[in-house]
């Protein structure tokens, strides 16, 4: 993340979180909450197009699976609980289009990374967590056995 302002501005990242994502250096991935009336793959095809600059559309995106997730303190004012529902997709990127990437201003560094690199530590706003229960991290994707 490069920019805390602009995440606050045009992604609704809460201004008291924005700041520390940004000091993390850490990855981030698309993420947005649900518009009025927006299915979850509108939004996921939206979030993709605005944080990234992709131009990936519906029939790019494949749908994963929906997580629950309880966090924050029952007891706390400052972190009471918070309650997610995440509605995850994966995103095809043609090879035409990662030789064409161009880095939006509100990210430091932006790229392709191999997920059999990842760890759920390298990630920022539980993004990590979300992407170990969906089973993608630290997996690289076999090549089926050819029958001779």
């Amino acid at each position: 993340m490069a920019r805390p302002e602009v995440w606050v501005e045009r992604f609704f990242v809460g201004p008291k979180w924005a700041p520390t994502y940004h000091q993390s250096k850490k990855y981030m991935l698309p993420a947005s909450h649900l518009m009025w009336y927006e299915s979850p793959l509108e939004a996921a095809e939206r979030s993709v197009k605005e944080q990234t600059l992709l131009p990936l559309g519906k029939d790019d995106l494949k749908f994963l699976e929906v997580q629950s997730h309880l966090s924050g303190d029952p007891e706390s004012a400052t972190e009471p609980p918070h309650w997610d529902i995440c509605f995850v997709y994966e995103g095809k990127v043609p090879k035409s289009i990662a030789k064409k990437l161009k880095q939006p201003e509100w990210f430091d560094d932006f790229g392709f990374v191999k997920r059999s690199k990842l760890k759920p530590e390298d990630f920022t706003r539980g993004h990590g967590d979300i992407l170990e229960r969906a089973r993608t991290l630290g997996k690289a994707k076999k090549k089926k056995a050819s029958k001779r």
